[in-house]
């Protein structure tokens, strides 16, 4: 029911917090740590969160397409009755509260009306046709966006006809269309400059006589309302943190959902190592690296500059032959195996090894902790090179190399 209603704060505050224990793992047994606020959490996949759907938004965009459908379907019984009630789409526009109103009328003029809905209600822009829908004064059909009554409040105020239709101002003549104004009054001196621009741009403009007045959803390519576009531009006006790279990369990659999720959190050094733990108050015995046991166990450390995790990274550059300096904030050393410059197919290649081997050298760490393993390089790299391997299988095209051929040659399979 949110595409009618608006939710309930109550309902929603439940609903946030039945994804937020999905997806951190807290239940009833108790809550575990967020390790990434929420609302960046539903920030889209591109702008560095998830893409999971914020209730309360999804639930504004929702509501949103009530006013596209007042003006689409003017010829259905329903948008009549509300046509004579409230006014029809343009009521929603008015920021009165009368007692009379229905709740579903008032939480669609209290989504509407919100300062925040400002920008994504923009984007129903207008198309002039014959001029039997736009108001000439104050509606925003031209191309700047704005209103003629806000780029010429003085003409505004002495025109005598502040509320009529495009196509009331004038008519088609032998020659096409010639507007008509009228105004209260003569000009001052002081107001003709001002008339000459209104005048100047006006004349650039002619209503088409064959085509009514259309609205045109700017967020979709196709000018279409959808309520994922909706939402898109409630969740792009609202601020969030930014890193600074794509994370397109990231999405693109074909590898398991979780383990894509388990390297967006390393890019925003949200994982548990132990220097998170405690910066978080967990106790922990110490917290150094569990590889080496010298350092403390930093995401850096733990994934990049270990010295018993280095041979990994030093195996894969004799594959790949790359002789680079090998960056230690997640970050960069994200974006410096994600920008390669090798051909499309080695560079898809090697960023399922970066995810792989980042996924393998965090569960080999958790086995080390929780399962008493005993940390052997050799089975690590083994690890992340099957995984690379299964990933592959799975998702590309064509990919039906056994696995024993494509390991015993790395340097070949990375070609």
């Amino acid at each position: 029911m949110t595409s009618f209603f608006r939710a309930p704060s109550a309902v929603i505050k439940r609903l946030t917090s039945i994804q937020r224990n999905f997806l951190w793992g807290g239940g009833a047994e108790g809550k575990k740590i967020a390790w990434v606020a929420w609302d960046q959490v539903c920030v889209p996949r591109d702008k560095g969160g998830l893409g999971i759907k914020a209730i309360k938004d999804f639930n504004r965009a929702l509501l949103i397409k009530w006013k596209w459908q007042l003006f689409q379907q003017t010829d259905q019984f329903w948008n009549r009755i509300l046509l004579s009630k409230y006014k029809g789409w343009r009521g929603l526009e008015e920021a009165s509260h009368k007692q009379h109103h229905s709740f579903w009328w008032s939480d669609l003029k209290s989504v509407m009306l919100h300062s925040s809905m400002a920008g994504v209600l923009n984007q129903f822009q207008w198309r002039l046709g014959r001029g039997d829908q736009i108001l000439f004064w104050e509606d925003s059909w031209l191309s700047d966006g704005r209103t003629l009554r806000d780029n010429y409040p003085d003409l505004y105020q002495i025109t005598s006809d502040k509320s009529q239709l495009v196509g009331n101002m004038g008519f088609f003549g032998e020659e096409g269309w010639q507007w008509q104004f009228s105004w209260r009054r003569n000009l001052f001196d002081n107001e003709l400059g001002s008339a000459s621009e209104f005048i100047d741009q006006i004349s650039a403009i002619s209503p088409i006589a064959d085509m009514k007045d259309c609205w045109v959803w700017g967020a979709d390519p196709k000018g279409t309302f959808t309520t994922s576009s909706a939402y898109l531009c409630i969740k792009g006006d609202q601020p969030s943190l930014a890193l600074n790279h794509d994370f397109n990369q990231l999405w693109e990659v074909k590898a398991p959902p979780r383990a894509l999720t388990l390297v967006w959190r390393l890019l925003w050094h949200r994982l548990p190592t132990k220097e998170n733990l405690l910066r978080r108050q967990v106790p922990l015995d110490n917290d150094l690296c569990t590889f080496c046991q010298n350092q403390v166990e930093s995401a850096s450390h733990l994934f990049f500059t270990c010295i018993k995790i280095m041979p990994l990274w030093w195996e894969f550059n004799s594959w790949v032959k790359e002789a680079r300096v090998l960056h230690c904030r997640p970050v960069d050393n994200f974006t410096q195996h994600f920008s390669l410059a090798v051909s499309k197919a080695s560079n898809r290649k090697w960023r399922v090894w970066w995810i792989a081997a980042i996924v393998s050298i965090w569960y080999y760490r958790n086995d080390m902790i929780f399962n008493n393993q005993q940390l052997s390089i050799s089975k690590l790299v083994d690890n992340a090179i099957f995984r690379t391997w299964s990933w592959l299988r799975g998702w590309e095209k064509g990919f039906v190399v056994p696995f024993q051929q494509w390991s015993s040659s790395m340097s070949f399979a990375f070609t």
